[in-house]
């Protein structure tokens, strides 16, 4: 009996021995990766917009270089504004990293443009940035299970409308008894990475709430470019013209969508 309790006795000093070995070397191997060996690498971040789809790539690289295997590698972007309001989030699964191998994976995030800007419409005229948190969940060597979480990732934002501004309104010119034209000068520089394209339309009122005319004008201005010119409004009301009003400005843009930029006095 005693022999058959001496034996247990050394058989479960053995396994504790074999058990804190394993621990012992399985951490310090994920320790070593992750430390020495860059074993978590992420990428750079770009963008990319599409119709009123922006998706924003980010890569990241698992190198295992470690003893043992990587499972059930989890990865988790979250999307945040400045003010730490998320905005989306994606997940992404890798069933399995082998160890002394690596993998890539490049993890999307997608957002509707207009439907961000329409939430958020200080993203048209200001600069800002995002945050992207990142969280990994994985299994090590099959028994260890970890977790790692990041949120000092920022991506900046910049503003499509950036400035946005009525400078002047010219004198009418080409008077006749059928109307006249007024150019409106207006500017902003695209600090966005995507080109802006879209119609700028314009209507004038007179002082007594009347529509007096109408202008329009296309657009494109690439991205990091000054855009500096003028809308010709045709006053088709010349006996409402009176010196005085305000001009209601909209925009049309395959990305941004259909925005109110708001009105503007004159006179």
């Amino acid at each position: 009996m005693r022999q058959s309790i001496r034996a247990l006795g050394w058989a479960i000093t053995l396994s504790m021995v074999i058990l804190f070995a394993f621990l012992g070397t399985a951490i310090y191997s994920m320790v070593q990766m992750i430390l020495e060996g860059e074993g978590i690498k992420l990428g750079e971040v770009r963008g990319e917009i599409s119709n009123t789809t922006l998706t924003l790539y980010i890569p990241l690289i698992i190198n295992n270089t470690s003893h043992y295997d990587i499972t059930s590698f989890n990865i988790t972007l979250i999307l945040k504004d400045s003010n730490g309001t998320i905005i989306t989030d994606q997940s992404t699964l890798i069933d399995i990293i082998k160890r002394n191998s690596a993998r890539r994976a490049v993890n999307n995030l997608t957002l509707n443009v207009i439907d961000l800007i329409s939430n958020m419409q200080y993203l048209l005229y200001q600069d800002s940035e995002f945050k992207i948190e990142l969280s990994l969940s994985f299994k090590y060597a099959y028994t260890l299970s970890f977790k790692v979480e990041t949120s000092n990732i920022s991506m900046p934002w910049g503003a499509p409308l950036y400035g946005f501004s009525i400078t002047r309104f010219s004198d009418p010119y080409n008077v006749s008894l059928t109307g006249c034209y007024i150019d409106v000068y207006l500017s902003f520089e695209n600090h966005a990475y995507f080109g802006i394209i879209g119609i700028v339309n314009m209507k004038m009122y007179n002082d007594r709430d009347e529509i007096i005319g109408y202008g329009k004008k296309e657009i494109d201005v690439s991205p990091r470019q000054i855009f500096s010119d003028y809308v010709t409004i045709h006053v088709s009301n010349l006996t409402g013209y009176t010196g005085s009003g305000y001009v209601e400005i909209t925009f049309e843009s395959p990305v941004l969508g259909s925005i109110n930029l708001g009105r503007v006095s004159y006179g």
